[in-house]
């Protein structure tokens, strides 16, 4: 039946795709007498998208092919369930990104199809791996076909070349890029009926097949391989005689007239201007590609290509990126934005910048629809999450609470139906504690309180960290199951997760899972009393003060440090945050903040959803051009965002696009004047809130208002306390002199998880958490902030440790054998108005800068942890009781 049905469906297609593909057939005859101990692998060039339709179309009746499949084409819906009929294979795409998780998958799919090999299974791979970028066929340094043939070296070969679809939608020769799949396919689809119809002009396909000769390299190296098929594939046949580079051919869309594709108007060619490069900038360059290439530095020129010159394959090109990261500070490079070396210089002395490129047809963007007016924004009644949750869908019923780019709006009673059916699902989940990995979106928001329903509790991971922090999130909590986003993690570049990879359960798998009968239980549930309900599912009985979420801080030691944060912390910070902040029911949120940031996760993405505001979702705040747009699409009223964020925002975005914006409120860091001044020439109706908070505060202590005046960081918030300390002595001082901050409220937290350092003090008989923040208080009654105790800074919003930083470098000039009485290295900072801090590393080795920083990365630091400069010193200083002076040492850089 499977046949059947199988061929049916490929005649029926093949019929349909006829209008507009005249598609010829060479060499068919000739495939016969394989071996029949190993199956068959079809190795075909590959010029556009539809050329493997086109293929297993003409070729599955007989051969059952298992296509190879690039994972975002795997997943789109409808294709999911074709792929999943002729048993693809899903290969994760590498010219968007490249990170741990792809690998695993890439490694994982290269085994299953060494296996279908072995068991008879014919697959249809291309050994490219990606469309090609020009009309000649590049391998360059691509492996997949040469690990499979050393495991198989008895399988059968079919080469195949298809000419005349390079020109086509489908292909890359408009932008030299992979066009949107989802897009092209609703364009081919309107032509075909166009074609039906008008009886469209036909493009001239012609699929050439044949045996592996003899000499063929299978024994070969991947090189060798690689050059055989590029050699095979680059003979095409045109009127002209059979030529090296494919010509791009052209269909027309019309019947009557010549009309063809359009390129948008902003696109631009790629220029072939030669540029010269600082002597140290391309000596750097050239021989980091010399270490990855094997090549003689001598033998690098400008105008090599990377793949097809110098044998680099996908790994080899994340180093490169990886390498431009770590000395030259450059974020946001994907795979296909570095083709040549004179693309990786461009890059490395910042004259090249990444751009973000328009796809050949627009994609439907979503807006808020029509609704009724609003009630009064008010934080449900409610002890624990769930039961506030329920109690603002209740409250707010049909009106719109979330929305997001992938899921588009949704109203508060299908928010909780949502929620309540993904519950059952990871309810089934054995570990208390769930991890989520996951940026600010609908998605995420969805995932915390399912997890919450399902009487769990959510460890939100921070990906920024690197591997080292990750696997002691996971150790900490006990955690045993992440959930994340293949979507997500299809865009995230140069990542590393350690251990996790193994125990990542990807949103939309799970969310596939969900059946029916899960839907209409949690349909059901969503009529009954929030009584009711919380009795049904079990949470009638949690206690306010238990464990509702598990944040981590950046860490001053080590490792970051758990903070189990209980209901009634985050509770009491929302509605006390909601009366202080004077909000209007019309107001619309953007949340861009990650939701393993304290600020994102509560202030940024809770609050509104339990107290009645609309808010979507963006999931990159660095995207300003991005961000700008959506405050435009979602008519966003009020961005929570840290300063570093919103001082890109401020500088991508025009005063057209933040006209709706009423309120602007940091926090994490500082906020500069120059960001006060610009909010201020936006107009007199524009407002900034300053904040202070902590993670271990749930998160907001204080805020500020802007009213024409900064006054530091604002007053506490009426259910906070807050006295100053003497750091030294420990002892109570007058709120008007310098010291220690020390906090008390019922959102403060009662201590890290499986950490014994008592973080708090006793002060007229209550508990007060030291903050290791120094500042005091105005005449006004305003706190200001004057330094910091705690040997940390802040990197884009996020803490960095220099003792962990510090406690690498000097274990790594140990085991090289520097040997010294005292202390062999020190870190310190310096802050810069409105910039990223630098990191001096003072040593008496004679360590380099790149050496520091690849020591870094190797220990699984973030890439925001980077030395900025290495000053040699002949000994570091002292004080008298045997401490590094680090006071002497910043002296000396400020």
């Amino acid at each position: 039946m499977r046949f059947i049905l199988g061929t049916l469906f490929c005649m029926i297609v093949r019929l349909v795709m006829s209008l507009r593909y005249s598609v010829t057939i060479k060499g068919k005859e000739n495939l016969k007498n394989f071996n029949k101990d190993a199956g068959i692998l079809f190795l075909p060039n590959h010029p556009a998208h539809i050329d493997p339709i086109l293929i297993s179309l003409y070729f599955w009746p007989r051969f059952k092919l298992r296509p190879v499949v690039v994972e975002y084409i795997f997943r789109q819906p409808g294709i999911n369930l074709i792929m999943k009929f002729v048993r693809a294979f899903s290969m994760p795409n590498f010219d968007t990104s490249l990170n741990e998780i792809k690998l695993k998958k890439a490694k994982e799919t290269i085994e299953a199809m060494i296996n279908g090999l072995k068991n008879k299974d014919n697959i249809l791979i291309y050994p490219s791996g990606r469309l090609k970028h020009t009309g000649k066929e590049i391998l360059g340094g691509a492996s997949a076909t040469h690990t499979i043939l050393k495991s198989v070296p008895n399988a059968n070969i079919v080469l195949a070349r298809t000419t005349g679809l390079w020109g086509s939608s489908f292909s890359r020769s408009y932008l030299g890029k992979s066009p949107d799949f989802g897009s092209m396919v609703l364009r081919g689809i309107k032509c075909t009926l166009k074609a039906f119809i008008l009886f469209l002009p036909r493009r001239k396909v012609l699929i050439e097949i044949e045996k592996a000769p003899e000499d063929f390299p299978r024994d070969g190296s991947r090189i060798e391989i690689n050059r055989y098929l590029e050699n095979w594939y680059n003979r095409y046949p045109t009127k002209d005689g059979i030529k090296d580079v494919e010509p791009a051919y052209q269909v027309s869309y019309s019947p009557f007239r010549r009309e063809f594709l359009k390129l948008p108007k902003d696109f631009k060619a790629k220029s072939d201007v030669r540029r010269e490069f600082s002597s140290e900038i391309e000596q750097t360059v050239f021989a980091e590609l010399s270490k990855i290439s094997k090549m003689n530095e001598n033998s690098i020129t400008l105008n090599l290509n990377l793949a097809s010159d110098m044998g680099l394959d996908s790994l080899d090109i994340s180093e490169v990126i990886t390498f431009l990261g770590v000395n030259f500070d450059v974020s946001g490079v994907h795979p296909e934005d570095i083709q040549t070396v004179m693309d990786v210089l461009e890059f490395a002395d910042g004259s090249k910048k990444v751009e973000k490129k328009k796809e050949l047809i627009e994609t439907v963007e979503f807006k808020w629809p029509e609704e009724k007016e609003r009630p009064e924004p008010k934080v449900a009644d409610g002890k624990i999450i769930p039961e506030v949750f329920f109690n603002s869908c209740n409250r707010m019923k049909d009106l719109y609470a979330a929305a997001d780019d992938i899921t588009g709006p949704l109203t508060y009673k299908k928010l909780k139906i949502s929620a309540l059916a993904l519950a059952q699902e990871i309810k089934e989940y054995p570990s208390k504690h769930v991890a989520i990995l996951l940026p600010a979106s609908l998605g995420a928001y969805l995932v915390i309180i399912a997890t919450l329903i399902a009487n769990k509790i959510p460890v939100m991971l921070n990906w920024t960290l690197g591997p080292r922090y990750l696997n002691h999130m996971m150790q900490v909590t006990h955690s045993d199951v992440v959930i994340s986003s293949w979507k997500f993690l299809e865009k995230l570049s140069n990542v590393e997760f350690g251990h996790l990879t193994q125990k990542i359960h990807f949103l939309e798998d799970i969310k596939k899972r969900v059946s029916k009968k899960t839907k209409l239980i949690a349909f059901l549930q969503s009529l009954r009393s929030t009584k009711r309900l919380l009795r049904s599912l079990k949470l009638n009985k949690i206690s306010e003060n238990e464990t509702a979420v598990v944040l981590f801080t950046s860490g001053t030691e080590a490792a970051p440090k758990g903070v189990p944060l209980s209901h009634k912390n985050i509770l009491s910070n929302l509605r006390v945050s909601l009366e202080d902040a004077k909000l209007l029911k019309t107001d619309i949120f953007y949340g861009i903040l990650p939701p393993f940031h304290s600020f994102g996760f509560a202030v940024a993405g809770l609050f509104p959803i339990l107290a009645g505001f609309k808010i979507a979702f963006f999931p990159d705040p660095t995207d300003s051009y991005s961000v700008a747009e959506g405050i435009v699409r979602w008519k966003i009223t009020l961005l929570c965002t840290a300063p570093s964020f919103l001082k890109g925002i401020l500088q991508g975005a025009s005063k057209e696009q933040l006209k709706t914006m009423r309120l602007f409120i940091t926090g994490a860091e500082k906020t500069h004047k120059e960001i006060f001044e610009k909010i201020k020439a936006l107009g007199e109706d524009k407002i900034l809130f300053e904040g202070y908070g902590i993670t271990e505060c749930s998160p907001v202590i204080a805020l500020n208002q802007s009213n024409g005046k900064i006054k530091g960081v604002g007053r506490p918030l009426s259910n906070i306390k807050i006295k100053i300390i003497n750091p030294e002595t420990n002892k109570e001082i007058d709120k008007s002199k310098e010291g220690e901050i020390c906090v008390n409220g019922p959102s403060v937290f009662d201590g890290y998880i499986n950490n014994e350092r008592h973080p708090f003090i006793e002060l007229s008989h209550e508990r007060y958490y030291k903050t290791g923040d120094l500042g005091y208080f105005d005449k006004d009654g305003n706190l200001q902030l004057s330094g910091r105790l705690k040997r940390f800074t802040k990197v884009a919003g996020e803490m960095v440790s220099l003792g962990a930083i510090e406690e690498v470098i000097v274990d790594e000039i140990h085991r090289r054998g520097v040997s010294q009485d005292g202390p062999v290295a020190a870190i310190c900072y310096k802050e810069f108005e409105g910039k990223r801090p630098s990191l001096i590393l003072f040593t008496i080795s004679s360590i380099d800068k790149n050496e520091a920083n690849n020591i870094l990365k190797e220990a699984g630091f973030s890439n925001l942890v980077k030395i900025t400069e290495v000053e040699k010193i002949d000994n570091i200083p002292l004080m008298g009781t045997g401490k590094i002076d680090y006071r002497f040492l910043q002296s000396m850089i400020e």
